[in-house]
């Protein structure tokens, strides 16, 4: 399956040095998967699809999003925010609340026309410090975003989990109904540790 995956990602998004590590680290990562699987079916008294399903699930599903993050790392979407060398006009509206909010009990006392002059021209000095400050880092905000993007899908990668294994269990119980497979008992024999 992650020979599959992994030739079809290549596909789609051709072959460069940050797929191929993708790749490879989906690649082992799935490797890791089944070997915890084939351990836990090995060592495992009774069988419980739950279980079985969820062990594997963890790393196969960083490595999906570990691909969706290399493949956004290469959009043109992401990439054009490497030409930014200043920070977004947005960021003005924001930065001149916050100055607002510093100099509002010390500028009180100001009409309200000079108050506003104040603040505008706090917030521009600020911007422009600010993107002297952060130029040099301007060209990592790709990578940050990719990464950024990473972090919010492990954050919520419980729900995919859990979701998974709702599937893979009536998956389980579908093939295990229809005698894809069964389950039998056998006889085993146990380490025990005497001293």
């Amino acid at each position: 399956m992650g020979i599959i995956i992994s030739l079809t990602f290549l596909g789609i998004f051709g072959i460069s040095n940050i797929n191929l590590v993708g790749v490879f680290i989906l690649i082992m990562l799935f490797y890791h998967a089944q070997d915890i699987v084939v351990g836990e079916i090995n060592e495992r008294i009774k069988m419980n699809s739950r279980l079985l399903i969820k062990k594997g699930l963890a790393n196969s599903v960083v490595a999906f999003f570990i691909l969706i993050s290399f493949a956004v790392y290469q959009s043109p979407a992401i990439k054009s925010f490497k030409d930014v060398s200043e920070l977004p006009s947005s960021s003005q509206i924001f930065i001149k609340k916050v100055v607002g909010g510093t100099l509002g009990g010390q500028i009180d006392q100001v009409s309200p026309s000079e108050k506003e002059a104040i603040l505008n021209q706090v917030t521009q000095e600020v911007i422009r410090e600010s993107n002297l400050f952060l130029k040099p880092y301007f060209e990592y905000i790709p990578p940050a975003l990719a990464f950024g993007l990473f972090l919010i899908l492990w954050g919520v990668s419980w729900i995919f989990i859990w979701l998974a294994v709702f599937i893979g269990m009536l998956f389980f119980q579908i093939l295990q109904k229809t005698k894809f497979f069964k389950i039998e008992e056998r006889d085993v024999r146990a380490e025990t540790i005497v001293v």
